[in-house]
């Protein structure tokens, strides 16, 4: 790794993060002023409209982009690398997230784009048993394996004496995510102890808001390391996966929101739209580790470990 990979790689986005950036704004635009209109008329039809049309074709869309964005990244590092390795991890967490936006979002939805809707196999409990699948897929497994690549990186900077510390900043973001889960346990102990009785898919939930502060401590500490290096695609890379986790949070805050009835659902349903920018920024991520190694190949006897 030499001793500044970021330095000198350009701050402005390529053609290929734009595109990305742009079809993800167009989109939360569109579903913003869907559930305008929908607040507005108090007709869900506008609602109906974006999530069985534009909605799962972003959010698959999106994810395909991610992961073969990510396989790219794992191709340009050889066996050999450090980075291979720890590339081929989030390549796998972006794959589990395809699979489960393709489950979850597309092949268990009502939209008449779902190829599934009107063959003699389809039914409500199926479509209930792909969603249940597809969220697995997406989010216990996915969120696994992308911490374990994220670890990866972590290690490697660390050896090149290249990680850095949390600010205060970090430090209160992840005290609040903390106390977040803290009170979502007790909510979840206190229910048990009134008898609920939970599914195997809700049981493979739980480790999820864990893993999550895993990741937000990862990626916030992988971007300090990288702004001792220098500004550039790689400190990119990693501000967009730590965007996307905060963008995750944020989503899953507004779900706990409503089942709990801590906000009136008409505007915990603020946090539907938060899952496609999200999606953006994962996808992202890896567009611009991709821009970098690039830059380093064009570089005369340049190569980059990123």
């Amino acid at each position: 790794m030499p001793s500044s990979p970021a330095a000198g790689f350009p701050n402005a986005p390529s053609n290929r993060e734009r595109g990305i950036l742009i079809v993800t704004g167009a989109g939360v635009s569109l579903g913003l002023a869907s559930f305008a209109a929908w607040r507005t008329t108090g007709d869900a039809l506008w609602l109906n409209l974006y999530f069985q049309w534009p909605a799962p074709v972003l959010m698959v869309g999106l994810a395909a982009v991610e992961a073969w964005l990510s396989l790219s990244v794992r191709r340009a590092f050889l066996p050999v690398e450090p980075l291979y390795w720890a590339w081929t991890l989030i390549g796998a967490s972006a794959a589990c997230d395809l699979l489960g936006n393709v489950c979850s979002q597309w092949l268990s939805s009502g939209s008449p784009l779902n190829p599934l809707l009107h063959s003699a196999w389809w039914s409500q409990d199926q479509a209930q048993e792909l969603r249940q699948f597809g969220l697995v897929m997406g989010g216990l497994l996915r969120y696994f394996l992308l911490a374990a690549g994220l670890l990866a990186v972590l290690r490697i900077y660390r050896k090149a004496g290249f990680l850095g510390r949390l600010a205060a900043t970090d430090w209160v973001l992840l005290g609040i995510v903390v106390t977040y889960v803290a009170k979502e346990t007790g909510e979840v102990v206190l229910a048990l102890y009134h008898g609920k009785s939970p599914g195997i898919s809700e049981i493979l939930g739980w480790p999820v808001d864990p893993l999550l502060l895993v990741l937000l401590f990862e990626t916030r500490l992988l971007a300090r390391s990288v702004q001792r290096m220098g500004k550039g695609a790689i400190g990119q890379c990693w501000k967009a996966f730590s965007i996307g986790v905060l963008l995750v949070w944020l989503g899953d805050l507004g779900l706990w929101a409503t089942v709990w009835r801590h906000l009136p659902w008409e505007w915990a349903a603020l946090g539907w739209y938060v899952w496609l920018p999200a999606g953006g920024a994962f996808a992202v991520a890896p567009a611009y580790q991709l821009e970098a190694i690039e830059h380093a190949m064009n570089e005369p006897g340049g190569r980059s470990e990123g």
